[in-house]
């Protein structure tokens, strides 16, 4: 309901500046009529009153559409982002507003919408990556696609190879991930949209993580399997945690392919545990090479 609440102030502020224009359009055509010497500057009078209403009108609306705007992004976006959307709806919505007045005033805006249009493309190719990101942040934030606390593995094309960790902030203009090795990585809104793939890790308070593991297919991959999964089995529980489901996953030629489904209960443990694995297939690997 609240939502719906500054759509409906607007609708009603529209309706009543109109029947405002309507009411004095009226009484002041009552009134030039009874004055024959201002007959010939009705027009202008009528112009300029319309300009007035309309201005004044365009400003209330533009506020009630920013407090609206400031609303939604107060718990979604920093400060600097809220600056920067602020900046750029004020741009727009103030162009449209001398826009409308200009035209209540009678000016031709044909002349002024070509070259209007020319700076609007260079003006457009300019802040592309700005708006791109804004708008990518507006349907990330919106749709809840990632939230600070989640657990992901970001995979694109756009970078190699995949960020896998626990995102801490969500803004309109980038995403801070905070990676399994500890570093903070800044990725720009506008790389998710049909270039990234999302894959949450946390299922049922606890994390999951898939590793494929690629080795040379030159020893036998079930022998490496049942000696690589008794190795890890016993340094998992070393450690008290729960030893990984390993499975054959795919034969590729020369290669052998084993995935791995490393259970967590927190992210920080995920590199220690990656350690594990490698190792042991590592170890597993030269043991069965050896014979």
């Amino acid at each position: 309901m609240s939502s719906t609440r500054p759509l409906i102030r607007i609708l009603v502020l529209l309706i009543i500046i109109g029947a405002l224009v309507y009411i004095l359009h009226v009484i002041l055509s009552a009134f030039i009529a009874s004055n024959s010497k201002l007959v010939p500057y009705v027009n202008d009078v009528q112009l300029g009153l319309d300009a007035a209403l309309v201005g004044i009108g365009g400003y209330i609306v533009i506020r009630i559409i920013k407090y609206a705007l400031e609303n939604y992004l107060a718990s979604r976006a920093d400060k600097v982002t809220m600056r920067t959307v602020s900046l750029v709806v004020d741009l727009v919505l103030y162009t449209l507003l001398v826009l409308a007045i200009l035209s209540a005033l009678g000016v031709n805006l044909t002349g002024a919408a070509i070259g209007g249009a020319v700076g609007g493309v260079a003006i457009g190719l300019a802040a592309q990556t700005v708006v791109s990101n804004i708008l990518s942040g507006v349907m990330v934030t919106s749709s809840r696609t990632l939230r600070p606390g989640d657990a992901v593995i970001l995979q694109s094309w756009i970078w190699s190879p995949p960020i896998v960790g626990e995102a801490e902030r969500v803004t309109l203009l980038f995403t801070e991930v905070r990676t399994i090795s500890g570093n903070l990585v800044k990725v720009p809104n506008s790389a998710f949209l049909g270039n990234t793939v999302f894959t949450k890790l946390k299922e049922d308070g606890s994390f999951s993580y898939p590793y494929e593991l690629t080795v040379n297919a030159d020893v036998p991959g079930n022998l490496l399997l049942e000696k690589a999964r008794n190795l890890i089995e016993d340094e998992f529980k070393s450690m008290k945690a729960q030893p990984p489901e390993i499975s054959f996953y795919n034969k590729n030629g020369s290669t052998n392919v084993f995935l791995v489904m490393i259970r967590l209960d927190e992210m920080k443990n995920l590199t220690r545990y990656l350690d594990v694995v490698n190792k042991a297939f590592e170890r597993a690997y030269w043991e069965l090479k050896g014979k």
